[in-house]
């Protein structure tokens, strides 16, 4: 399995580009439209956007670069605030863990039963709170967002 290497995430007309390759991908970079986070950029805005960006380098892609679009997700999974979400995830899962049956914690991925079933139900919701939370980091310390940032268009992505 590969990770996806992000090198920018830039906002153009409601759309949402990367510039993005495979860590076991000979190619170059590819600036590239990616529906899916434009789909949530239109529909939530930056703070879903954020989310889902976060989501993507928690669970599969990894920044490089020094793109100017990234700094913000980089410097706020790298806060000590990031880590204190982390942290409570963690606590919250693992509580919820430790009341599941032996039988429970046998099949939580395969022939689930009922309690494992609620279980990822629960680990679901809780990652969508870390994901949210993190997301919250990328703003300024006033709470306003910050600008996505946009493109001209020009290959000025590098």
């Amino acid at each position: 399995m590969g990770t996806e290497l992000i090198r920018s995430v830039t906002v153009q007309k409601n759309n949402v580009y990367l510039t993005s390759k495979s860590n076991n991908d000979d190619q170059p970079y590819r600036f590239w439209h990616c529906e899916s986070l434009s789909e949530v950029y239109r529909k939530e805005g930056l703070p879903g956007l954020d989310r889902e960006v976060i989501r993507m380098l928690c669970e599969y892609a990894q920044l490089v670069g020094n793109h100017k679009s990234i700094a913000r997700y980089r410097s706020a999974l790298r806060s000590k605030k990031a880590t204190q979400i982390h942290q409570q995830f963690i606590a919250k899962l693992n509580a919820a863990y430790s009341l599941l049956s032996d039988e429970d914690k046998a099949h939580l991925y395969f022939a689930q039963t009922a309690a494992a079933k609620r279980f990822r139900q629960t680990e679901r919701m809780l990652l969508d709170q870390k994901y949210t939370a993190m997301a919250q980091l990328c703003r300024k310390d006033t709470g306003e967002s910050i600008q996505a940032p946009i493109s001209t268009g020009r290959g000025d992505l590098a």
